[in-house]
């Protein structure tokens, strides 16, 4: 997890539940047992004025989420056995499939306002966006690329993959 002043921490919440909001309008929340100093470095990662951002959370049954920022604290309580259960939450728009590799950070992609050509060597995704590349002549760096970017994975990702989906199904109804 990343906060103001490029500070970065890793955490372990033991017992986790993960709640993803249904819409991009909803708020995702994770929660679970922390230590008081893992609490305490949360809370102080989270407190800057746009919240922290989270490179690669992993919770069982869910694939790695990413999330690009306002990550904040909503809750401590401490049982009556001592334990500290600590509530994150965020914007579920800003949730999105965490990038391969261990540094994590959300995986983003654009959907061009054009159709790619036939010759576009662009990496595609089932949404209809892409990453660019620099040798792509429709959408490399000397094209300045005009894409509407999103979360790889997010809501709105996922909204766009059923209304393709949508569009090329024949409906069962005459």
């Amino acid at each position: 997890m990343g906060g103001a002043g490029h500070r970065t921490h890793r955490f372990r919440l033991d017992g986790p539940h993960l709640v993803l909001a249904d819409d991009v309008e909803g708020e995702d929340q994770l929660s679970g047992w922390a230590t008081d100093a893992d609490a305490d470095e949360l809370a102080a990662l989270a407190a800057g004025e746009f919240g922290a951002s989270v490179g690669r959370l992993t919770a069982p049954g869910t694939a790695p989420l990413a999330v690009l920022g306002q990550v904040r604290v909503i809750e401590r309580f401490r049982s009556g056995a001592g334990g500290l259960r600590v509530t994150l939450a965020w914007p579920a728009g800003l949730r999105g499939t965490a990038a391969e590799g261990a540094a994590g950070g959300v995986i983003r992609h654009g959907v061009p306002y054009a159709g790619p050509g036939q010759s576009c060597p662009c990496d595609r995704y089932d949404c209809g966006g892409l990453v660019p590349v620099s040798w792509c002549a429709e959408h490399g760096d000397a094209a300045s690329p005009v894409l509407e970017w999103h979360p790889g994975g997010g809501i709105r990702c996922t909204a766009l993959v059923a209304e393709r989906v949508e569009a090329f199904v024949p409906s069962a109804h005459p």
